[in-house]
């Protein structure tokens, strides 16, 4: 008898347990009607481009513009004034600089000159790297927290130099670092997260995908990328792989060297690169002078192919304000052409020489023969 009773308790309690699972689980299905009656309307950032509490990367090539574009939207934000035609959110801004952060330096000091920030209207920064661990992103969390503000947007230049194991393309390490990253989504404000990335190897503009594989992607919101076509002058931004949100146009940047207002021991002045939106006029116009430019020099190698790149800066007027040719004008157009095989080395440390498809296009006349 007292072995049937513990049975039939036993039984019971089983039973009692069977029908709270059931309710519970019945319970995480829903209507539709309920499902969508707490839907949250997207909270841009950047209109159209970047939202709150989203994790993005923005992936692209060394010379790109990456410091130099985020740099000028961090400052905006921060100071409260639009990108361009793009409406933001105004709130506090942390850059974590783990690489170069005296070049940073540089690059604020400009941007706060050519801009007219007040210096006090500049972003925080945490200069220097470190692994980003679980245990550092909560470390991290509680340093901000110290500082008792929202923050509005968190930028980590680069991904690399906050990366907490050996290899960037580990599928495993990749994916739980995209994870720590978001946590800091979580600080005071809920800001957006943006990491600068080094693109996957031989890179183009129809691969940049940040390293680390799908892995790492898969756990973005969005890989924003830029790609210039005219390294050191113009850049664009736009979206590679992955947006979670409505799609945008690209955006084009003007890249340009200003004078941070200091001297140097040679009492030079110390030049630095800032970034600014183009309007889609300026940019067509910008290309189009790109192109008149190349063709200029493209002209010169051909009539004059012994000519050095300064002698070549100084036919075409390209001086500096202190007198001196602009070489590295030069040395950019050369770049384009050689991409485009209008010209070639036809040995390592030789002089370029115009090729048969640049000889064409003089003789077309027609800068649009870029394209075969």
């Amino acid at each position: 008898m007292e072995i049937h009773a513990r049975q039939k308790t036993m039984s019971d309690d089983y039973e009692t347990w069977r029908k709270k699972v059931v309710q519970l689980r019945s319970n995480r299905i829903r209507s539709g009607a309920a499902f969508v009656a707490n839907f949250q309307p997207p909270d841009w950032l950047i209109d159209g481009v970047i939202q709150n509490s989203r994790l993005y990367a923005c992936t692209s090539l060394t010379a790109h513009g990456k410091t130099a574009v985020w740099l000028y939207c961090a400052c905006m934000i921060h100071a409260g004034r639009s990108i361009g035609p793009l409406k933001v959110t105004k709130g506090n801004v942390l850059i974590l600089a783990g690489e170069n952060p005296e070049d940073l330096k540089a690059r604020m000091i400009g941007m706060a000159r050519e801009f007219e920030i007040p210096t006090d209207q500049l972003p925080f920064v945490l200069p220097g790297n470190f692994p980003l661990t679980e245990e550092e992103a909560e470390s991290l969390i509680q340093e901000i927290r110290a500082l008792d503000i929202n923050l509005a947007l968190i930028i980590g230049d680069t991904a690399a130099s906050f990366f907490p194991g050996d290899d960037e393309n580990d599928n495993v390490t990749a994916g739980l670092y995209a994870r720590t990253l978001r946590l800091l989504t979580e600080c005071s404000g809920h800001p957006a997260v943006v990491v600068l990335c080094h693109p996957v190897k031989n890179a183009s503009p129809t691969n940049l995908l940040p390293r680390g594989g799908g892995a790492f992607l898969n756990e973005l919101d969005g890989n924003l990328t830029l790609w210039s076509t005219a390294i050191g002058d113009t850049t664009t931004l736009h979206w590679q792989g992955k947006i979670r949100g409505p799609d945008f146009p690209p955006f084009a940047w003007k890249l340009r060297s200003v004078s941070t207002g200091r001297k140097d021991r040679e009492a030079r002045d110390v030049l630095t690169i800032v970034a600014e939106p183009l309007s889609d006029e300026a940019a067509a116009d910008h290309a189009k002078q790109a192109i008149a430019n190349d063709d200029a020099v493209l002209s010169i190698v051909r009539d004059n192919p012994e000519w050095s790149w300064a002698n070549i800066a100084n036919h075409l007027g390209w001086i500096t304000q202190d007198g001196r040719p602009a070489r590295w004008l030069v040395q950019r157009a050369f770049a384009r052409l050689s991409a485009d095989g209008l010209l070639h080395k036809p040995r390592a440390g030789g002089r370029s020489q115009i090729t048969d498809k640049g000889l064409r296009i003089l003789k077309s006349g027609k800068s649009d023969a870029y394209e075969e």
